[in-house]
């Protein structure tokens, strides 16, 4: 066996057994790896600063890596930690609507126009079979939240292993560098290539869920205000927190608040939050206002990390985005680009090594 291919061979199975022992942590470091690379272009800029304080390239890296970490952590816990107050703490709320709902149900029967008698059947079975079923109802919606909650703690256990990876990588980022990139079997230029493709895709579709989830957030806040009784500064913020779950987002909070208004006997504020909340926050802001935000930073982030360097397509990044919330969660903004970036750029690698190879 020649030397080469033997050491090519050691360091494949000394990988695999690093990735065997470390399985359970892989996701979380392969998150945390990403998230690094998100941070990459406000990295350099916090590298420069801490320079005119520190002469000592690690005092440095600590600090670069310590501030990056708290910056983390905000956006990460302090909403997180807000949100799960005020559910807590506002426990009859939940209680209230459900109790609400029972009650309103007759009355919106009583209210069935003549030409809409049809109707009534239909709503008084249901109404009967919630009644009836209202045990197995409360049962069900116990276990659902024990799952919930299971999953909440197994999320915020992850997200702790995340910002100390996080915390490591960032630390040793320029160690990692010097030492993985030189034993990589591809041309520099190949390297640099990838880099610059993951930095940007990956930063894209981080900073872009950060400012969508920040607009809606003080679209919806600003917009509920107008209504009393409701905290427009939590609203807000609840709004921001559940922008980054798939499919339902932020309907978790608008439609609760409609209907709470629509049984309460507010009909036309209730269709008026309906309304302003499916247009603008859920329609314009998640998807006009997502692509042309998506669209500057991806433009600003090429131009930053290398001058002509050509960007991703920003439709793209936006399905990747979407694709990687829908298929891993929260953490697909961060996956899904990253998946494209490296797809991108194996193309495109293929594709002048293709041309190369005839001419």
């Amino acid at each position: 066996m020649e030397q080469k291919l033997f050491v090519r061979v050691i360091i494949i199975i000394t990988i695999g057994i690093f990735g065997w022992l470390f399985y359970p942590f892989l996701k979380s470091f392969f998150v945390a790896l990403l998230l690094v690379i998100a941070f990459s272009p406000i990295h350099l800029h916090f590298e420069k600063y801490f320079q005119k304080y520190f002469k000592s390239s690690d005092k440095i890296a600590i600090a670069t890596a310590t501030i990056e970490t708290i910056i983390l952590i905000t956006i990460l816990f302090i909403p997180i930690l807000f949100f799960t107050y005020y559910i807590a703490t506002n426990p009859q709320e939940i209680i209230k609507m459900i109790v609400s709902f029972y009650q309103q149900l007759e009355h919106i029967l009583s209210l069935i126009p003549d030409s809409m008698q049809w109707l009534e059947k239909p709503l008084k079975t249901l109404s009967q079979q919630l009644i009836v079923n209202k045990d197995k109802i409360y049962s069900t919606i116990a276990i659902n939240f024990g799952n919930t909650l299971l999953g909440f703690l197994k999320a915020m256990v992850d997200m702790i292993l995340i910002v100390i990876f996080f915390f490591l990588l960032t630390w040793y980022q320029k160690s990692l560098i010097l030492t993985i990139v030189p034993i990589i079997p591809i041309k520099r230029s190949i390297i640099q290539e990838f880099a610059q493709d993951l930095i940007s895709t990956t930063a894209t579709g981080f900073y872009t869920l950060i400012s969508i989830a920040l607009l809606q957030g003080i679209a919806f806040g600003i917009f509920i205000s107008f209504f009393d009784g409701y905290n427009s500064w939590i609203l807000g913020l609840m709004i921001s927190v559940t922008s980054i779950i798939p499919l339902l987002g932020t309907t978790l909070i608008w439609i609760p608040i409609a209907l709470k208004e629509f049984f309460n006997g507010n009909i036309i504020s209730a269709i008026i939050i309906f309304i302003y909340s499916w247009a603008m926050i859920s329609f314009f802001i998640d998807n006009i206002v997502r692509l042309l935000v998506l669209k500057k930073i991806n433009h600003l982030l090429s131009k930053t990390l290398k001058s002509g360097h050509k960007p991703v397509n920003d439709f793209l990044i936006f399905f990747a985005i979407i694709a990687g919330l829908n298929t891993f969660g929260f953490w697909g903004v961060i996956l899904g680009p990253a998946i494209v970036a490296f797809a991108t750029t194996l193309l495109r690698v293929l594709k002048h090594g293709y041309i190369h190879s005839k001419l």
